[in-house]
């Protein structure tokens, strides 16, 4: 008897873990699964990152005059799909958007590799898959960060395991040289891998980006230096 108990608790273990295990809803009791599709855009944030081959953005540093004119070299938008490959995910099919871009800086002499998208069928469940993440990782570095995500939400982060993202607001209007963006939202980063020089390799910097615009500024809150733009021009 308490040889089939075990059996039973075995069979039903396998069961959950390989069919539902929390990720997928009425599984048959054949062990198989309704089909599951998803579809992820991305939606508000994709203003935010618009910007063909040609783009630029100046930016000058508030704190020694510094300018540094950053230049789109690539960017590629596209669609792609995950698909399950185990018995609890076979079942599971994701579509995702996904665009990349490689900026090059004029002051640091660096490339910023931009991408956004990324998802995973068998990293379920799918429920737990909240937003999209900016990954910006620079050519002279092993140094990377989550820049910005969506959907903004307070409630939400985001990091690299080295570093942590936070959505912290959004301003409407927002007054910047003598230029005003709308809808700008703010993200803190507690330990960006960025390099200032004459500052310590890990800072603290809030990121502001405008909509159908981009990166505004840059403020490294603990060494008191600020980038923010005077000029820019994007191409869609």
């Amino acid at each position: 008897m308490q040889r089939l108990n075990l059996l039973f608790f075995l069979f039903w273990a396998f069961f959950i873990v390989s069919c539902d295990d929390g990720r997928s809803r009425d599984c048959h009791d054949d062990g198989t699964c309704p089909p599951e599709y998803y579809r992820f855009e991305l939606g508000e944030l994709k203003p935010y990152l618009w910007a063909k081959p040609g783009s630029y953005w100046i930016y000058k540093n508030t704190k020694t005059g510094d300018l540094d004119t950053q230049t789109c070299t690539g960017f590629y938008f596209d669609s792609a799909v995950s698909r399950g490959t185990y018995d609890y995910s076979k079942h599971i099919s994701i579509k995702y958007d996904v665009l990349q871009r490689s900026i090059s800086s004029s002051f640091n002499k660096w490339t910023f590799y931009d991408k956004v998208g990324g998802y995973n069928a068998n990293a379920t469940p799918v429920s737990n898959f909240i937003s999209f993440n900016l990954e910006r990782s620079y050519s002279e570095g092993p140094s990377w960060i989550i820049a910005i995500f969506y959907p903004f939400n307070s409630d939400k982060f985001s990091g690299t395991g080295s570093s942590i993202t936070k959505y912290i607001g959004i301003d409407s209007l927002f007054n910047l040289q003598g230029k005003t963006y709308n809808n700008v939202v703010k993200f803190e980063i507690d330990i960006d891998g960025f390099k200032e020089k004459n500052c310590p390799t890990y800072l603290n910097t809030i990121y502001y980006w405008a909509k159908d615009v981009g990166l505004i500024k840059k403020d490294v809150k603990n060494c008191n230096t600020t980038w923010e733009l005077t000029e820019f021009n994007i191409i869609k």
